[in-house]
């Protein structure tokens, strides 16, 4: 080749390789502008909320009723009851942070359905032992005085919150709280009643009715008012991903976005939220709410979930996994539990950026455009 075509080649691909080098040069900047870890710290620090679970519970009575105790010998929940509204009382924790999506009318929060299902099992107990109280009033009353037999154990379980008991109404109260759930598992439990007619039959005696509130909790101390927030879309079977979105109106929040390019095994990444064992450690907790900041790698890319080993414990529930560019690669899901039940260090589970845009397509243009490194 003549040294002109040389020169004309030079000139005809300079462009091309300028913008080559152009693309590869911001693929591989590890952080947004160059930052460090400690600074992209400082940013993420103030995007990402704890959400407490609130639960009300109110029977057709007209009382209020809450988990106050377990029984003696089965140590199945006592729930007790007030005729006042005590306000919500919280039953659940984890994580949730802002995301971008096309709305702009509304602020969309994503976490867990573990996390916002929370109180479902305490829901459930609750109309398995007023079943079981008002069918064991119907049995113990004499005909024609139920109601008034049902006042007489509505007052026995009430003891439970009775700061100094005799031995007489210990006797009374430990036996009662024990024959009621009696009462249930030989007459209204599964095993007992496969089609939940006669169960259903005494829970719509009692009707038992349920209230959830989700509060959300930004960085910073305990006296901000915490957000109110409502359940926009839950998954809701065990074979979709265990997501779930929260919506807040009228709120400004910095807004998390999903990291365009593709999680690879090896890659450093941070996990946030608010682990429990953090506030064991702190005794100042209870005056500030503060993310805490796990870093660890990306061990295994799967389809679905990203498995890392940064060490996540319960209240990660629904925290991002973030990449050094500062985006979302994951939300945390799943915690490693051994066989005794005790949790696993550095081992846990993250839904993956995609599944999440496939799970409320209606909320994001189009899935996460992954770019090839």
């Amino acid at each position: 080749m003549s040294p002109r075509a040389i020169l004309q080649a030079g000139k005809t691909w300079a462009p091309v390789l300028c913008l080559l080098l152009l693309q590869l040069s911001t693929l591989s900047q590890p952080a947004l502008s160059g930052e460090t870890w400690e600074k992209l710290d400082k940013h993420l620090k103030t995007q990402v909320y704890k959400v407490n679970v609130g639960l009300k519970l109110h029977l057709r009575n007209g009382f209020w009723a809450q988990l106050s105790d377990l029984s003696p010998r089965l140590h199945l929940p006592v729930y007790t009851t007030t005729p006042d509204d005590k306000g919500y009382r919280v039953v659940g924790f984890g994580t949730a942070f802002p995301v971008k999506t096309v709305r702009a009318d509304k602020t969309f929060f994503l976490t867990n359905r573990h996390v916002v299902d929370s109180g479902d099992p305490i829901v459930k107990e609750c109309e398995r032992f007023f079943a079981g109280m008002r069918l064991y009033a119907e049995q113990t009353g004499t005909t024609g005085a139920i109601d008034k037999r049902m006042r007489e154990l509505l007052f026995i379980v009430n003891l439970a919150v009775k700061k100094e008991m005799s031995a007489a109404e210990m006797a009374t109260y430990q036996t009662t709280a024990d024959a009621i759930w009696d009462t249930y598992e030989t007459y209204l439990a599964v095993k007992a009643d496969p089609a939940r007619l006669l169960f259903h039959k005494y829970l719509e005696l009692v009707g038992v009715d349920s209230e959830t509130g989700y509060f959300l909790h930004a960085p910073g101390p305990v006296s901000q008012q915490a957000l109110p927030a409502q359940l926009y879309k839950v998954a809701k079977f065990d074979t979709d991903p265990d997501l779930a979105f929260l919506t807040v109106s009228g709120t400004v929040a910095t807004l998390l976005e999903f990291d365009p390019l593709p999680a690879e095994e090896g890659q450093e990444i941070q996990v946030i939220g608010y682990p429990a064992a953090s506030e064991q450690i702190d005794v100042d907790a209870s005056k500030y709410y503060s993310p805490t900041f796990s870093s660890g790698r990306i061990s295994r890319v799967a389809p679905h979930i990203l498995q890392v080993d940064a060490p996540v414990a319960k209240g990660n529930s629904g925290g991002p996994v973030v990449s050094q560019r500062g985006k979302v690669l994951g939300v945390v899901a799943v915690r490693a539990i051994s066989e005794r039940g005790g949790e696993l260090p550095n081992f846990g589970g993250a839904i993956t950026a995609n599944s999440v845009q496939s799970f409320a397509p209606e909320l994001f243009e189009k899935p996460v455009p992954h770019i090839t490194r």
